[in-house]
């Protein structure tokens, strides 16, 4: 029963996730037609006589993916407090009973793994990347999501290991 929740509370927080994942295509689609849309009055009349009204609704259009979006993070959120962050404690103490650890690092700009995908990261053996932090959007990591300055990630593995594996996203 207990693998059943969790699989149903992992399907949950993936359907969120590509929810945002649409929200924030939406948005973007729609910043890009109002740039349009203000560069094509802009451009058809004197500088002077640029007719802003035309715009408006997509101004409107933005406001309202913006809410859209910030309402789907916020229930992706809560469900990640409920799904991630009491088993990871409980996962934290049991590798350290084994020697393992959990660490979070900050990829900074111009680290070794900026602006590269996760499947180029040279991590050793024992170390693994289960989580990555974007703004207020959790991604689970796959080879081909492109690291970003300012992705925060959440690394397990052994002690000894893991402190090396950091530095490929801090230098």
């Amino acid at each position: 029963m207990a693998v059943a929740e969790r699989v149903a509370r992992r399907v949950q927080v993936t359907k969120l996730q590509l929810q945002a994942e649409d929200a924030e295509a939406r948005l973007r689609q729609t910043y890009e037609a109002l740039g349009q849309c203000l560069y094509a009055t802009h451009a058809a009349l004197a500088p002077e006589a640029v007719n802003v009204d035309a715009a408006l609704p997509l101004c409107e259009s933005v406001r309202a993916e913006q809410r859209a979006l910030q309402e789907i993070r916020d229930r992706l959120a809560s469900r990640y407090d409920d799904v991630l962050i009491v088993p990871l404690i409980r996962l934290q103490e049991d590798l350290q009973t084994g020697g393992g650890t959990i660490e979070r690092v900050t990829v900074v700009p111009n680290a070794q793994a900026d602006g590269k995908p996760l499947g180029e990261a040279v991590l050793p053996e024992s170390v693994r990347i289960v989580l990555v932090r974007r703004s207020d959007t959790l991604l689970f990591p796959s080879a081909q999501l492109v690291l970003q300055a300012g992705d925060q990630l959440t690394l397990i593995g052994t002690r000894s290991e893991l402190p090396g594996a950091l530095q490929s996203f801090r230098t």
